[in-house]
C-alpha cells in the first residue's frame, strides 16, 4: 500500500521565497517526492484543502493542474496494485515522468494553432506556425519532446539561425514563440518546469537596437512630389506611405482596416489592431488631399477608406489577414522602386514602416519636446510613446503636426 499526499515542501525555501508543491509518496517506510514544477508561499497556501489561495496568481489554472497531476499518480499506483505488478517508488515516478513528456511539441504546437483560429486569434496562430514551420525545417521534420527543448538545444537552434544570416532580433521572435509555447504546456501539465531552459538562456541577449530606419524630409518630399498615373498601383504605395508619415506613421494593418467612420470633421480615431491604444489625430491638410483621392460620391459610412479590403470578398479575419499581408509585400516592394525613382539615397532600405521612424526624426529635427513625441516611437518601446501622447492635449499634438514637408 502506497500513501500520497499533495505537500508544500517547506523545508526548502526556493529564491523567490516560495516553498516547491510536492506530492510526497510512502511505501515499506520510504519516502519520495514528486516535484510538480511550481511553487508557493505560505501565505497564499491552504493546508486543509492542499490548494493555493485566491491571492495566487492563476490560482485556479494552478489549484487544476496539481489535481490532475495527483490524479495521475493515484491512477499510476491503482493500475500497479490492480494487475497485482510489484513496484517501486521509482517506478511511480518512471511513470509519471514518462506520461508527462508523452506531449509531443509538433502535435502540440498544431493544436494550439488550431484553438487559436478557432477563436480568431489569427495573428497568433500565424506566429505558431512560422515557429512550426522553422522547427520542422531545423529538425528535418523530426518530432521532439517538450523534455527536449534545454538550453543546449536553444543554443544550437541559434546557432543554425545565426549560420543562415537571420537576424537576432528575428530570431529572439522565434525564441519567445517557444517559450510562450513551453510556458503554456507547463500550466496544463504537460510539460515539466522543474528543468525549465529559459531560466539559464536568455532571450534578452538577442534584442539588439534597430537600425534606425527613418529618411529625411527632403526624401519625403520627393515621394510627395512623385506623381504616378490615376490608379495604378504606384499611385496607392505612395498614398499609403505619405497618409501615415503624415498620421504619426498609422501602421499598415491600422490603415488597411480604415472606414469612413474612422473620421469625425477634422480629425481621424482610430485603435491600433496590435495593442489596443486609442489615437486621436487632426486630419492635416496633407492627409485631407490624399483622402479626397479615395472620396467617391456613393461611398457609405462603412466603406474602406484604402482600396485593400472588401467586405464582399475578405469575410473572416484570415482572409482580411492574408489580403493585407499581401498588399503590404507589395507596397514595400513598390516602395523600393520609386525610392529609385526619386533618387532617394540606399533605396532597397524603403519599406512603409519607414514612414512611422521619420515622423519621429522629423518632429526631432524641428525641436518638438522629447516629452511629446517620445525617444522610444518605434525604437524600444512604444508603449512609453504612447503614455507621453496621453499626457498632453490634443491641441499640443496637433500643432507639432504640422509642417512636415
Amino acid at each position: 500500500m502506497t500513501s500520497r499526499k499533495i505537500i508544500l515542501y517547506k523545508s526548502k525555501t526556493l529564491s523567490n521565497g516560495e516553498h516547491p508543491i510536492m506530492i510526497r509518496l510512502i511505501k515499506d517506510r520510504k519516502i519520495k517526492y514528486i516535484n510538480l514544477g511550481h511553487s508557493c508561499s505560505i501565505k497564499q497556501w491552504n493546508e486543509k484543502e492542499k490548494q493555493v489561495l485566491k491571492s495566487k496568481e492563476k490560482y485556479d489554472q494552478l489549484n487544476h493542474y496539481i489535481q490532475t497531476k495527483y490524479n495521475e499518480i493515484v491512477s499510476i499506483i491503482l493500475k500497479f496494485e490492480t494487475d497485482k505488478i510489484s513496484y517501486s517508488l521509482e517506478s511511480i515516478e518512471s511513470k509519471f515522468y514518462a506520461s508527462l513528456n508523452s506531449s509531443t511539441v509538433f502535435t502540440y504546437c498544431a493544436e494550439s494553432i488550431q484553438r487559436l483560429e478557432k477563436t480568431n486569434k489569427i495573428g497568433s496562430a500565424a506566429g505558431l506556425k512560422d515557429l512550426l514551420r522553422s522547427l520542422k525545417k531545423y529538425r528535418n521534420n523530426k518530432d521532439l519532446l517538450f523534455s527536449d527543448i534545454t538550453h543546449s538545444f536553444l543554443n544550437r537552434y541559434e546557432e543554425d539561425f545565426l549560420q543562415r544570416g537571420v537576424k537576432e532580433n528575428s530570431i529572439s521572435v522565434y525564441m519567445r514563440a517557444i517559450r510562450a509555447l513551453l510556458n503554456k504546456a507547463i500550466v496544463e501539465g504537460l510539460a515539466d518546469k522543474s528543468n525549465y531552459p529559459f531560466s539559464t538562456y536568455k532571450i534578452s541577449k538577442l534584442n539588439t537596437e534597430t537600425r534606425k530606419r527613418a529618411i529625411p524630409r527632403e526624401d519625403i518630399r520627393k515621394i510627395y512630389d512623385f506623381i504616378p498615373e490615376l490608379n495604378t498601383s504606384f499611385y496607392h504605395t505612395r498614398n499609403f506611405f505619405l497618409f501615415s508619415y503624415f498620421n504619426i506613421g498609422i501602421n499598415f494593418k491600422d490603415m488597411a482596416l480604415l472606414r469612413w467612420s474612422n473620421i469625425t470633421g477634422d480629425r481621424l480615431y482610430y485603435q491600433r489592431a496590435k495593442t489596443g491604444a486609442n489615437y486621436d489625430i487632426k486630419i492635416q491638410p496633407e492627409s485631407r488631399a490624399i483622402l479626397d483621392m479615395y472620396l467617391k460620391p456613393n461611398r457609405t459610412h462603412n466603406d474602406y477608406i484604402f482600396p485593400i479590403l472588401n467586405d464582399e470578398v475578405h469575410q473572416s479575419l484570415q482572409s482580411k489577414n492574408d489580403r493585407i499581408k499581401k498588399i503590404s509585400k507589395r507596397t514595400n516592394k513598390e516602395l523600393k522602386l520609386i525610392a529609385a525613382k526619386v533618387g532617394i539615397d540606399n533605396p532597397k532600405s524603403l519599406t512603409h514602416y519607414v514612414a512611422r521612424h521619420s515622423w519621429a526624426t522629423t518632429q526631432k529635427m524641428k525641436g518638438t519636446p522629447v516629452s511629446i513625441i517620445g525617444e522610444s516611437l518605434g525604437h524600444q518601446d512604444e508603449k512609453t510613446t504612447r503614455i507621453y501622447l496621453k499626457g498632453f492635449e490634443n491641441t499640443v499634438l496637433d500643432e507639432a503636426n504640422t509642417d512636415l514637408i
